[in-house]
């Protein structure tokens, strides 16, 4: 009896990896539909890093700044495309406020800068060089600027021929490059920074934005809430606040632009993935028809493609990951304003958005065989 029963049992209830064994019985298809995948993904990742890149090149100055709480012109809350005015006795009531440790005026202005090579625009920072602090974050080759000097961005100065000890003119006064910084070029415009004596001998006399540094046993929150008390008709924001308002405005400002690239590359991406594991599908029908001539029931099907996709997109998002890495490492060393930044959450979203696709794709062609008896499916593979 018991032989009786093993033998009636339909052989697809035994828990076999159907679906894996299927998926690679003809490993070159599987290979060129992995790696198909894995180009559709990769496009749609490289998009999403060159534009996550971007930001963090624009939000640079903000983030590595050592101030932790940034005041600004009422109704100003960035920097990019903004002109900010604060009293000059501000920094006195800042520097007042309880939980404060230091209080820093910067001058900011809107400009370009010249080269053999060109021209760029160019932010324009004045700051105190004894402390350093609303300065460049990182000081590569040089010193600090004096009288009638700069420093300039390596990444600009590379791209217009401007070297050490070479004479720039900035918001129409010639300056010499003394030293060059990093960080500071993104794909909109590079960063000059001068001494606050500079900066008002070229005519700006207003402080900007004042960056403050918060004591250690307070919070940046706390100590924030302090400062806006004190400046009600000011803004006052935290790095955190500062950076996401400076993201906002740019991606709001490129908004368009960045839906559209999007749009196409996933369009791109998603057909390539949808018609790739149809393909799949199509290419084993006769395999499912057979299995269900022997019993297996639609939803076992089902489970046997859907294992098939999982594991297709699993490998090709691993790979396509790789790639992008390797093409965040590639492209600022062949070009250094085209940075790829790529992160979890992109990856995640993609590949889930792949799996879906994936899934409707490849379940798709299986509808004709869940309508129809398994002697009927049985007959159609012959």
């Amino acid at each position: 009896m018991n032989a009786v029963r093993t033998l009636t049992r339909p052989p697809t209830a035994d828990a076999v990896p159907v679906g894996r064994r299927m998926l690679f019985a003809e490993r070159r298809r599987a290979t060129l539909t992995i790696l198909g995948v894995a180009c559709a993904l990769l496009l749609v990742l490289v998009l999403r890093g060159i534009f996550a890149g971007a930001i963090e090149q624009v939000t640079n100055y903000i983030r590595t700044s050592p101030a932790e709480i940034f005041v600004s012109q009422a109704g100003v809350r960035t920097m990019h495309m903004s002109a900010s005015a604060l009293p000059t006795d501000s920094v006195a009531e800042v520097a007042a406020v309880p939980g404060v440790a230091w209080a820093e005026p910067i001058g900011f202005a809107t400009g370009s800068v010249a080269g053999p090579d060109g021209r760029q625009l160019s932010y324009v920072i004045g700051y105190d060089t004894t402390t350093g602090r609303g300065g460049p974050s990182t000081l590569e080759t040089g010193r600090q600027p004096g009288p009638g000097e700069a420093v300039l961005d390596r990444q600009a100065a590379d791209q217009l021929g401007i070297k050490v000890d070479d004479l720039v003119t900035v918001l129409g006064t010639p300056l010499r490059i003394v030293g060059l910084s990093s960080g500071g070029t993104n794909i909109a415009n590079t960063t000059v920074f001068v001494s606050a004596e500079q900066f008002q001998r070229m005519g700006h006399h207003e402080v900007s934005y004042i960056l403050i540094g918060v004591e250690d046993d307070v919070s940046a929150g706390t100590v924030a809430g302090r400062v806006q008390d004190a400046l009600p008709g000011a803004t006052v924001q935290t790095r955190e606040e500062f950076a996401d308002s400076e993201t906002r405005v740019v991606t709001d400002m490129s908004a368009d632009l960045l839906r559209l690239m999007s749009t196409i590359g996933l369009l791109i991406a998603l057909a390539v993935i949808a018609l790739g594991l149809m393909t799949a599908t199509l290419s084993q029908i006769r395999d499912y028809a057979v299995l269900k001539a022997l019993g297996a029931t639609t939803l076992r099907l089902a489970g046997t493609v859907a294992v098939q996709v999982v594991v297709t997109v699993a490998l090709a998002a691993a790979a396509a990951t790789v790639l992008a890495l390797g093409l965040g490492v590639l492209l600022p060393l062949l070009s250094s304003s085209v940075p790829v930044s790529v992160t979890a959450p992109a990856v995640a979203q993609t590949a889930g958005g792949a799996l879906l696709a994936g899934l409707i794709a490849a379940l798709w062609p299986l509808r004709r065989i869940a309508s129809i008896d398994a002697a009927t499916a049985f007959r159609e593979t012959r």
